[in-house]
């Protein structure tokens, strides 16, 4: 008997869903406003599949601004999650490796919270199932260094707060990012100039002017509001410097951004450095020698993460991987989704074969 699951990857600003056959969907949701209208939210986004006999759940959503406290926002999402899929089973993914009933996972909030990277690092661990390898999973928020071994994760930390300690986590993304949070002064003329510190500007708009990202004139998720285009996102860096883009020339906004973007660059490449520098030493612990690890780019983001290594260096690796390349269907900007809906299709097969069995 084939089981239709649908996973779901509840962020604070986006939601992911998709079935473990790759049908993907990404929606942009601020969590900290629209809080209240989530269960309805993924009540209509989840018609665009097939009636699901399970949900398999992760979250990064407890942390926004519209709950007090981490368990308050796990508790808020496992209830909408519950109220959206009436009568169909759901199932929680644990930072421990293993899925827990509803009940159980708001007793366990901790194991919760935070827990996509550790099923998307499960998940594609299958890659390399034996010697060391780095997953780089970027994001429009966040960027995750995951290192494994014999395809498991091992994190030096398990919450946000150990693994942005540990490298393991660096707050910036491709899309939402502040200018203001990656560098605090640009070349101008010769000399630095301060950034205001306001979200005048995002990576986004950098990476646009610099050419890695193209224009969406749909789009308006920008600092103001404005469309995702060429003209708007140099005035946007233009507000970093207390300007509009009629005070500058096109080239001298062009290095404000390649500034921040080679700043974000840095900024990964430091933390890269650190995680790889941990994985090779753990490896080294446990084995004769030390093997090269392979690299896995997943995410939105996975272009950007691509830069990273090539700053890094590429023969530091034995391999490369991509998750938009390993699959026939577009499943990484929805990775975790697809992760965690992979992982328990497996398991309840793995359950079916096990009952059949006697």
């Amino acid at each position: 008997m084939s089981m239709h699951i649908l996973g779901l990857d509840i962020g604070g600003a986006n939601i992911k869903l998709s079935d473990a056959d790759g049908n993907t969907s990404a929606i942009a949701f601020a969590m900290w406003t629209d809080y209240e209208r989530l269960s309805t939210t993924l009540k209509a986004h989840a018609a665009e599949f097939d009636t699901p006999d399970m949900i398999a759940l992760t979250m990064t959503a407890e942390l926004a601004d519209c709950f007090e406290s981490k368990q308050q926002g796990v508790d808020f999402v496992i209830d909408a999650v519950e109220n959206a899929f009436h009568g169909i089973p759901v199932r929680v993914w644990l930072t421990t490796g293993e899925f827990a009933e509803p009940d159980d996972a708001r007793e366990l909030a901790s194991l919760v919270a935070a827990a996509n990277w550790h099923a998307l690092a499960t998940w594609i661990g299958r890659a390399v199932p034996a010697g060391p390898a780095i997953l780089i999973d970027v994001g429009s928020t966040t960027t995750d260094i995951i290192p494994l071994i014999d395809g498991r994760p091992v994190p030096t930390g398990l919450t946000d707060m150990e693994r942005l300690i540990s490298g393991e986590l660096v707050y910036s993304g491709v899309g939402r990012t502040p200018a203001c949070a990656i560098v605090q002064s640009v070349p101008l003329r010769d000399q630095p100039c301060p950034v205001a510190a306001e979200s005048f500007a995002t990576i986004a708009d950098a990476l646009l002017v610099c050419e890695m990202l193209d224009e969406d004139p749909m789009a308006t998720d920008t600092a103001d509001g404005r469309a995702f285009t060429r003209p708007y996102s140099l005035n946007r860096l233009a507000h970093l410097l207390c300007c509009d883009a009629t005070e500058l020339t096109e080239g001298e906004l062009f290095l404000v951004a390649e500034t921040i973007v080679d700043q974000a660059i840095a900024n990964s490449v430091d933390a890269m450095t650190r995680v790889y520098d941990g994985l090779c030493q753990l490896h080294s612990n446990e084995n004769t020698g030390v093997e090269s690890p392979a690299i896995l780019l997943s995410g939105s983001g996975a272009f950007f993460a691509d830069f990273v290594v090539g700053e890094f260096g590429v023969e530091r690796f034995s391999d490369r991987m991509y998750l938009p390349e390993m699959f026939h269907k577009a499943v990484s900007e929805s990775a975790c989704a697809f992760a965690v809906a992979r992982l328990a299709h497996d398991r309840c097969r793995d359950d079916l074969l096990q009952v059949s069995a006697f």
